[in-house]
């Protein structure tokens, strides 16, 4: 799959977009956290997944902010069967924080300790 960049017309129209997404968008880290970029990002990636038990489209019902450990949880369904997920979301990384700062301005506060997480180079969701 490649990677199909935001316009500049969407973000300059959708402010949850980052119109500098990078190749690690939705790769995994290391420790199985899929990479996010922007806020839209994430419904995007839950919208292009289905329910491993029936193939349903899932729907996010809840999402946690657990910005304290650099990530974000999408609660989901299944359309289809009803089965519960979860998708968990880093936020920690360079990309997501500088655009988060960018789009906060004096408000930003970096919520979390420690480095940003980084893409393992083997789990790429566009190659």
């Amino acid at each position: 799959m490649r990677l199909r960049k935001s316009s500049t017309r969407r973000a300059e129209i959708d402010p949850a977009v980052n119109p500098n997404r990078t190749m690690d968008l939705f790769a995994l880290t290391p420790d199985g956290y899929v990479i996010a970029q922007d806020i839209a990002c994430q419904n995007e990636y839950v919208a292009q997944q289905q329910c491993e038990d029936c193939g349903g489209s899932l729907a996010v019902i809840a999402q946690i902010n657990r910005s304290f450990q650099g990530l974000t949880e999408s609660v989901c369904f299944c359309q289809g069967c009803g089965k519960k997920h979860s998708v968990i979301f880093d936020i920690s990384n360079d990309v997501y924080q500088a655009w988060w700062a960018e789009r906060m301005g004096d408000l930003y506060v970096r919520t979390f300790d420690g480095p940003g997480r980084v893409a393992d180079p083997e789990q790429r969701f566009f190659r």
